[in-house]
């Protein structure tokens, strides 16, 4: 460790005052900026606000996911007998998670290079801009752009939202936060297809623009990510945002010490490329990755964004007529918010894994099950659908679904890997998603056709199943737990443990 550094974490630990001795003249300068970072507000409420503004960003995700369910039959009408083409349509449809990857490639690059708070500033003005151009869009042309546009922002998203509001938020609120990111997802598919309902398609588009404005509002004026200035090696800067967002209790100046030092040494190593090339052979690198692989293709083979595509199809089936379609879209959208509210609450209580193991075995059951009542529904052995048993059970696996299967991955993707290959890691896994995203999308309707609803959802119960097996082996907890800890839980193994005596548990 260099002077300079040491210096710095000398300053770090900076005693209380009440013994009212004299301090050194670099001791005084260091209180002085503590003091100058200090607010009236809790360190909760300061985390609250800033993770507000990525939460405006998910809402705009959300509303990007949900917006062609509102869109397409309002250009449909307009069109009258010279409707668009199915070909056209479901290039509308399609187009904004055509655009996933491509922004899953760049948010890696962006959020090491400029920062967390930084890229999602630039995201929300590209996300206004892709809004601005649908709302104002002349032609199908430019309804198209626009699309693309929004698609590639909620692909540059999936990674960085998480890894920002895992690096800002204590231990003891991570949870909550990262859970906070599903829900407002879900709450922007509900509110894209609430404006939609009202609204011509135009207004709703501008709307739902309103969500990344508020978010960029929000975030210029936040600190960036200590864990990324630490990276960086700016560490006046990282203490002075540490201090912001967490507090000065001594178990923070404690979590901001290790932090600082665990990265100063990562840096003297070896060069950056170097650094980079041997941090992919590390455990800390390659388990959370396998897992979070794992674990998003589970999230899309339980069918959970099939069903929020085809809604309108599905609900005709497990109805038996085309009558209170929508209707039932709106239910499902707001048992949806009801589920990840109820999520929030019970990571923060009874932590990740268990959360996702009991999510993983019920939306196995529910599948499997609506799978066999369709069956006997197709073989005549019971003569007519009854809504109430079909919806029932269609009820119970997006209750039970989103409760941790759909919002587990996007909360642990922030948490699992270490700071120095965090953007490669959620990178690389959230692209995965947006892979095996397209191709539950794209097959589905071939699926329904040729093996049945029934077929496929035992197709999609089964994945589920083995799925779930595999997180109960591979998933570790960490609730409670600091990054570092995380980190060397992976690094470590057992011996952890060890390690973990001088971390902090919150």
């Amino acid at each position: 460790m260099d002077r300079a550094t040491a210096s710095e974490l000398e300053k770090i630990n900076v005693s209380e005052h009440e013994n009212g001795n004299a301090k050194s003249n670099g001791e005084q300068r260091t209180s002085k900026t503590y003091d100058e970072v200090q607010s009236s507000h809790s360190p909760f409420w300061r985390q609250a606000f800033i993770a507000l503004g990525s939460f405006m960003l998910s809402f705009s995700a959300g509303a990007t996911a949900g917006f062609s369910a509102i869109l397409i039959p309002q250009l449909q009408h307009a069109k009258g007998k010279h409707k668009y083409s199915t070909e056209m349509v479901s290039w509308v449809a399609a187009m904004a998670s055509f655009a996933l990857l491509f922004g899953n490639m760049i948010s890696g690059y962006l959020m090491e290079r400029m920062g967390r708070r930084a890229s999602q500033i630039l995201l929300s003005v590209f996300y206004i801009g892709g809004w601005t151009i649908i709302g104002f869009a002349g032609n199908i042309n430019f309804i198209l752009f626009g699309r693309f546009i929004t698609g590639f922002c909620q692909g540059w998203l999936g990674p960085l939202g998480p890894v920002f509001v895992g690096e800002i938020s204590s231990p003891a609120y991570r949870g909550l936060f990262l859970a906070g990111l599903s829900l407002s997802i879900a709450s922007g598919v509900f509110m894209s297809h609430l404006f939609g309902t009202f609204l011509h398609w135009s207004h709703a588009s501008l709307l739902c623009g309103a969500f990344p404005l508020l978010g960029c509002i929000i975030l210029y004026f936040a600190p960036e990510s200590p864990a990324w200035l630490a990276s960086k090696n700016e560490i006046d800067r990282c203490v002075q945002s540490f201090q912001w967002y967490r507090g000065t209790s001594p178990e923070m100046k404690s979590e901001l010490e290790k932090m600082i030092a665990d990265q100063t040494q990562r840096r003297e190593e070896k060069s950056k490329l170097a650094t980079l090339t041997e941090n992919i052979k590390k455990p800390e690198f390659w388990k959370p990755l396998c897992i979070m692989i794992v674990f998003f293709i589970i999230t899309q083979l339980s069918g959970i964004n099939v069903i929020c595509a085809y809604t309108t199809d599905i609900m005709e089936v497990l109805i038996g007529n085309s009558s209170h379609t929508y209707a039932a879209m709106l239910a499902t959208d707001i048992l949806r918010v009801i589920a990840l509210v109820i999520a929030c609450v019970l990571l923060r209580k009874r932590g990740r894994r268990p959360l996702a193991i009991f999510s993983g075995i019920f939306t196995t059951l529910s599948l499997i099950l609506l799978a066999m009542y369709l069956y006997l529904v197709e073989k005549r052995i019971i003569r007519h659908i009854s809504p109430f048993i079909s919806l029932g059970l269609m009820a119970i696996y997006i209750f039970v679904s989103n409760l941790g299967i759909s919002l587990l991955p996007w909360n642990m993707v922030g948490e699992l890997f270490a700071t120095e290959t965090k953007g490669l890691g959620s990178g690389i896994s959230v692209m995965m998603t947006s892979v095996a995203f397209f191709g539950t999308i794209k097959t589905a309707p071939a699926m329904f056709q040729g093996i049945g609803y029934e077929g496929t959802y035992l197709f999609y119960g089964l994945s589920t199943l083995f799925g779930t097996i595999f997180l109960y082996f591979c998933l570790p907890e960490t609730k409670g737990k600091t990054l570092l800890q995380i980190a060397e839980e992976f690094r470590y193994g057992d011996r952890s443990k060890r390690k973990d005596k001088d971390c902090v548990n919150v």
